[in-house]
């Protein structure tokens, strides 16, 4: 059994984060609907908060974001 630690979870919570944003960036700008786009874009913003925080607690923690 693989032993992570905070620091192995927060590194991937922060790359599913990445991911997360530029793929619904990419989805936004591909949407035709006004309203469509607006919602990816809001998700895109949402999990750019996200990656932020995950990039600030890696920092606080030792790692490097």
């Amino acid at each position: 059994m693989s032993d992570f630690t905070d620091l192995d979870m927060l590194y991937d919570y922060e790359k599913d984060a990445a991911s997360a944003a530029m793929g619904y960036m990419t989805l936004a700008t591909r949407a035709h609907h006004g309203d469509l786009r607006n919602i990816y874009l809001r998700l895109a913003n949402e999990a750019t908060n996200a990656h932020s925080k995950a990039s600030k607690l890696i920092n606080q923690n030792g790692g490097i974001a």
